[in-house]
């Protein structure tokens, strides 16, 4: 015959038998759900990891562009200032030389081709006029004045020819008709000026094949 006491024994055993095992299935649980957060958490933390360490990847690679393009840059304007630097030494050399021909024997002859250019123009112009304005410079006035009046003389008849003196130009002539305010730019000037870009392109792909 079971007695009390081996009952309440029986009892408690039982009790404490069905508690551990409440025990140990409430603690299997919250190890699920702690390891289930815990992967949450890591998979939120690697994608932010992943989501920085692109948009630093992102960042670097716009410097980087950035730096570049900046410096292709830098080098494009410092060989255009090379070059207009060597352009600016060319053309100087260029009028110092226009210069010293204006000093040459070969300078009349120079002188009579443009006159004659002159000449042919006016023919062509078909119009009134009395009067004929020739710039130059003082020193070609001193050497050629007389020449110049000449050879206008032999196919313009009948003009007012005066002269008037330009201190900025390196040789040739300016032909005007006052009366229509013509001009005829026919100085060593203008022909330079005219043949500039010609000149700025030739040197230009003539340095870049040096390079």
């Amino acid at each position: 015959m079971v007695t009390i006491e081996q009952k309440l024994l029986l009892f408690s055993k039982l009790l404490n038998q069905s508690m551990d095992k409440k025990y140990n299935e409430d603690l299997k649980k919250l190890d699920t759900e702690y390891e289930s957060l815990l992967n949450k958490n890591k998979e939120a933390t690697d994608s932010e990891a992943l989501e920085i360490e692109e948009k630093a990847k992102k960042q670097a690679e716009m410097l980087k562009t950035e730096q570049i393009s900046k410096t292709k840059v830098l080098v494009k304007k410092e060989i255009m200032n090379v070059k207009e630097h060597y352009f600016k030494i060319f053309m100087d050399n260029l009028k110092n030389k226009l210069i010293d021909f204006t000093e040459t024997e070969n300078y009349k002859s120079y002188l009579e081709k443009i006159i004659s250019k002159l000449n042919l123009e006016l023919i062509k112009l078909n119009k009134y006029y009395t009067d004929l304005k020739i710039y130059l410079n003082l020193d070609d006035y001193n050497k050629y004045n007389e020449f110049i009046k000449q050879e206008i003389d032999k196919e313009i008849k009948n003009k007012n020819i005066t002269f008037k003196i330009l201190n900025d130009v390196m040789g040739g002539i300016i032909a005007e008709i006052p009366e229509h305010n013509i001009r005829f730019n026919l100085t060593l000037d203008a022909v330079l000026e005219e043949s500039e870009s010609y000149i700025m392109q030739t040197l230009f792909e003539a340095l870049e094949a040096g390079e």
